[in-house]
């Protein structure tokens, strides 16, 4: 279970993994009872709610994505801070305190737990796994490296090294975002085309020769098998729909 715990990691709602958890169960099953009432095949029922599961990963997954985005445009001047308090001899704690009430809105709530942690007496090399975790982005990897380094060098030389990691992650981020421009549309488009097949499938089976023939075994089989299909069309559209982002080297051993 660690590509889920990761997906809702990334998707910040890994401390209510067992409401989302539930709730995607219950609106598999939902769906399943609801298409069985109404067509009486239950091989699409089935079909069905497997593809609802699908659905809810990829609506979390598409969430994760636009939080990291989000994440990812606040990091610099995640940095820059870091590099003006470095200049100033600010510590750690009245950093905290300054991004968690003037930092990058999308990244306050967090901070401000991390502060709540410093404050109940978790020392550096406590509370920077905290951060990785919180985060889940590559980039608060690299500031949790930096704070540990800080905390250990006493802050000698650290303002430049922030301010060349704030330059880094800009610089990343333009040229993501020019391919990200180029590549989202058509994976995308290419996604939307899979629920085609399921929704001509609903259009059918209103006949009643078309319900016969999809309640017998064989035309459970065939339902199955397009299912197979579209979920193997599905990863390889993420597979080869998917940019080479850097992984995450620098996130510590769990």
């Amino acid at each position: 279970m660690k590509f889920y715990s990761q997906l809702l990691s990334r998707a910040g709602i890994l401390e209510r993994s067992r409401e989302v958890s539930l709730s995607i169960v219950f609106s598999s099953l939902a769906i399943a009872l609801l298409t069985y009432t109404l067509t009486g095949v239950s091989g699409l029922a089935l079909c069905l709610a497997l593809l609802m599961l699908a659905v809810a990963l990829e609506t979390i997954r598409l969430r994760g994505e636009a939080r990291q985005r989000d994440f990812d445009a606040a990091w610099p001047q995640v940095f820059d801070s870091f590099q003006s308090a470095a200049v100033s001899g600010v510590p750690l704690r009245e950093q905290f305190e300054h991004l968690a009430n003037q930092g990058p809105i999308v990244l306050r709530n967090e901070f401000r737990g991390l502060l709540e942690l410093y404050d109940s007496g978790f020392e550096v090399d406590q509370l920077m796994p905290q951060l990785r975790k919180r985060f889940a982005n590559r980039h608060a990897d690299l500031l949790a490296m930096l704070i540990e380094l800080d905390s250990e060098l006493g802050g000698h030389g650290m303002s430049i090294t922030y301010q060349r990691a704030a330059v880094q992650v800009r610089r990343e981020q333009g040229e993501l975002a020019q391919l990200q421009a180029k590549q989202g549309w058509v994976s995308a488009s290419a996604k939307l085309a899979l629920l085609a097949p399921w929704l001509v499938a609903l259009v059918l089976i209103q006949l009643a020769q078309n319900k016969a023939a999809f309640a017998t075994e064989l035309g459970a089989v065939i339902l199955i098998v397009g299912l197979a299909l579209s979920l193997l069309a599905y990863a390889l559209v993420n597979r080869l729909g998917r940019l080479p982002l850097p992984d995450r080297v620098l996130n510590g051993i769990e």
